[in-house]
């Protein structure tokens, strides 16, 4: 999830697979407008399309061929876009991310790019500016103004924590976890809550004006777009989100829910009770082994390798003193945003680690800073774990020992070292308990409560059970774990995360549509892209007690 702000760098080159993305495209407009032309009378179904995230190829392809596989099925598409409704910064550009661009620039790009994803629809795009007007901009300036100084972050509107998506926003785009870290927070703050009080008030009229049946949108963790999924659950319209990420080449997908949420509580009970036959566990083996030997990452491990020049002594560790090992968070990204449950933040939670293992030195601590802190390809994150310790005036006993991210050791291969595994949400905890380690949860990860972590629920069980597993006296079922972890990554990695088959695409690579016409859409064609669209326009769960996306 830390490439939720994958767009950093625009894509480079491939001048010639856009040139054929867009032809075959235009090709598929022309299709589908003579295969509807055919099928008159089918019953129309008022599909709303929310803001996009356009400016990244690979979501320009994916609602493009959504928004004809539904359109195929009979539902009228609707969609909608910001067309520089929001100022100063927004969701999409701002801080870091603007890489020195000025942001008027930014927004006429993105708005131009959206103006591109719909050029051939038969309904025109809806502007959001066309909700909104000057006497609008001036109302709810007067009600930022209105708000105490300092108070902005805890601004609730019609139940809605606001103040809070405007805060996760500023704190992603300037990679910090503590939004006063940020040099210009005072200012900023109440710029993001005002932008997000405005398009409230645009989305609002833009549903009560088309009603639409559905909306569907890019995912809806963040503030732009959580806005239009409460609005839509207040009108009850079915919501559906979406995101790439997980895997390559992946997709997720929810209903009335952010995608990036990843809540499996619906479905875990029944699909974990489904036995692993041989063949699912020798598929989940295979990614576990693609994990190690870093096939199956998302970043592209080797191209990391020389940033990663750093060392670290391991004979600086003492052979008879067990070890934990901690597997950080990058502290921004959405993957540990208000997840906490245990402590007031990741920062918090290592603090006091230390805290505790340096007053139990028969015991040692690995802390290990995620590659992402400090990757070339994304910008250096400023509150990065030595910055945060140092800042705090914490120094590090003779047991702890803190990773850089530069440091060229993964969490697989300090494993064999370590017996037990501290994580905040990270998903090295469901490798790790699928290989018979303890791994002990301290947020609000995807996997916890499942059955193959130990999931304290105070500072008190998590000291007492660390305490229980570095010294050996922890009881668990080893092989129920890794049996429950292993389910675990195939519902997570092969059924939520889906492989639609829609276009070719690595990171930092430009996609190439691997469709080239509707015959390649049509029902029957794509069991995945049936999934999806079938669950869109009969508005079911995406993830339901008994039912889940197909195996991909």
């Amino acid at each position: 999830m830390i490439i939720l702000k994958r767009i950093w760098f625009i894509l480079k080159g491939g001048k010639k697979i856009r040139r054929e993305n867009m032809r075959r495209l235009s090709f598929m407009e022309k299709e589908l407008k003579y295969h509807n032309s055919l099928q008159p009378g089918v019953s129309s179904t008022r599909i709303l399309f929310g803001p996009a995230f356009s400016i990244y190829e690979p979501c320009f392809l994916h609602d493009r061929i959504l928004s004809y596989a539904l359109r195929i099925r009979g539902a009228e598409i609707i969609p909608t876009y910001c067309d520089s409704v929001q100022s100063t910064e927004c969701n999409v550009y701002g801080g870091v991310w603007r890489d020195g661009k000025s942001f008027t620039d930014l927004c006429k790009s993105c708005s131009d790019s959206s103006e591109r994803l719909w050029e051939t629809s038969p309904q025109p795009a809806i502007r959001l500016s066309e909700y909104v007007d000057r006497s609008d901009i001036e109302t709810v300036q007067r009600r930022i103004d209105r708000i105490a100084p300092g108070s902005w972050h805890s601004f609730e509107e019609d139940g809605l924590p606001v103040g809070l998506w405007a805060k996760d926003i500023l704190v992603n785009n300037y990679v910090v976890g503590d939004y006063t870290l940020i040099p210009d927070h005072r200012r900023l703050g109440p710029a993001h809550l005002f932008n997000l009080l405005l398009l409230k008030l645009a989305y609002g009229r833009l549903l009560d004006d088309v009603k639409p049946d559905r909306v569907v949108s890019n995912d809806s963790y963040y503030g732009m777009w959580a806005i239009l999924q409460k609005l839509c659950e207040s009108r009850s319209i079915p919501f559906f989100s979406h995101w790439i990420g997980g895997r390559q080449g992946g997709w997720c997908y929810a209903y009335n829910d952010s995608a990036m949420n990843l809540d499996f509580t619906k479905p875990w009970k029944e699909f974990s009770s489904i036995p692993l036959d041989q063949e699912k566990r020798a598929k989940v083996d295979k990614w576990l082994e693609g994990r190690l030997s870093g096939a199956e990452m998302i970043l592209d491990t080797a191209s990391l390798a020389p940033h990663q020049s750093e060392r670290f002594d391991l004979s600086k560790l003492d052979p008879e003193k067990p070890i934990a090992l901690l597997a950080a968070n990058v502290i921004w990204d959405l993957a540990a945003l208000n997840k906490q449950v245990i402590f007031e933040d990741m920062i918090d939670w290592i603090v006091e680690t230390v805290q505790w293992f340096r007053a139990h030195p028969r015991y040692q601590l690995i802390i290990k800073a995620h590659p992402a802190e400090r990757t070339p390809s994304i910008p250096e994150t400023r509150e990065r774990i030595e910055v945060a310790l140092a800042a705090r005036k914490i120094t590090l006993p003779d047991n702890v020992f803190l990773l850089s991210p530069r440091v060229r050791l993964s969490v697989y291969q300090l494993s064999p070292l370590v017996s037990t595994l501290l994580v905040h949400t990270t998903t090295v905890g469901i490798e790790m308990a699928a290989k018979g380690m303890p791994v002990i949860t301290t947020a609000k990860s995807p996997y916890r409560g499942f059955g193959f972590t130990i999931d304290p629920e105070d500072r008190v069980e998590y000291f007492r059970t660390l305490e229980s597993s570095l010294s050996g006296r922890l009881q668990m079922d080893t092989e129920l774990q890794k049996d429950l972890a292993c389910r675990f990554i195939l519902f997570y990695h092969f059924h939520y995360y889906l492989k639609m088959d829609i276009m070719d695409y690595r990171w930092s690579e430009v996609p190439r549509l691997k469709v080239e016409s509707i015959m390649d859409i049509l029902p029957g064609k794509n069991i995945h892209l049936d999934y999806v669209a079938d669950s869109i326009m009969n508005g079911l769960p995406i993830l339901g007690e008994t039912r889940w996306p197909p195996e991909s």
